[in-house]
């Protein structure tokens, strides 16, 4: 072999040991435990989402409280599940303000509390979460807050459907062919608050 492609070689195979001894950030351990909890490893997701999460990562609290609430990776913990949820919601994750809804809306280890959910599906929807808009848009028509909501509903459910969200296109096909008469679709008694 030739010393200028040895030398290379020698350069490249250092340069790969520095490059592995240079700690991930955060959002690329996020991506990596992402992919090991997509492909079922979830040991190794809640070990990287448990170290961040530790660290105070919001993604991280959310995805561990994920991961306690069903019970894949970590023990079944509702109560671990809720506390781990609101810490990423109060931090403003918006996947933990979702998760902290839906546990509201289902009434999932707390009193079922529609107004509580909608706090924080709202919250969530303001910070980009898709699943969120649609909910959000729902319990506008439902008249959580007292009274229908048909105009932020509408926005909302528009929104949700921008974002490739198929069942907030539905909602809203539905709302056009009620509004033309053509309807008897009843939004109280579908089970729209269960899709996401």
């Amino acid at each position: 072999m030739q010393p200028t492609i040895a030398r290379w070689l020698f350069i490249a195979l250092i340069a790969l040991v520095i490059w592995r001894l240079i700690p991930l950030s955060t959002e690329q351990e996020l991506a990596a435990a992402n992919r090991a909890w997509r492909t079922g490893h979830f040991d190794e997701a809640t070990r990287i989402w448990t170290t961040l999460a530790e660290q105070g990562q919001p993604r991280a609290q959310a995805l561990m409280g994920g991961s306690h609430e069903v019970g894949q990776g970590s023990e079944q913990d509702m109560d671990r599940a809720i506390r781990l949820y609101r810490q990423a919601a109060q931090a403003g994750d918006a996947f933990g303000q979702y998760r902290l809804g839906e546990v509201y809306l289902r009434g999932a280890g707390v009193k079922r509390d529609l107004h509580e959910a909608f706090r924080w599906m709202e919250l969530a929807a303001r910070n980009g979460d898709v699943p969120a808009m649609l909910k959000v848009g729902i319990l506008q028509l439902m008249g959580v807050n007292g009274r229908v909501e048909l105009a932020e509903a509408k926005q909302w459910l528009y929104q949700a459907s921008q974002k490739g969200n198929k069942m907030a296109l539905q909602v809203l096909q539905e709302m056009a062919l009620a509004e033309e008469g053509r309807s008897a679709f009843d939004f109280n008694g579908h089970s729209f608050l269960n899709a996401g």
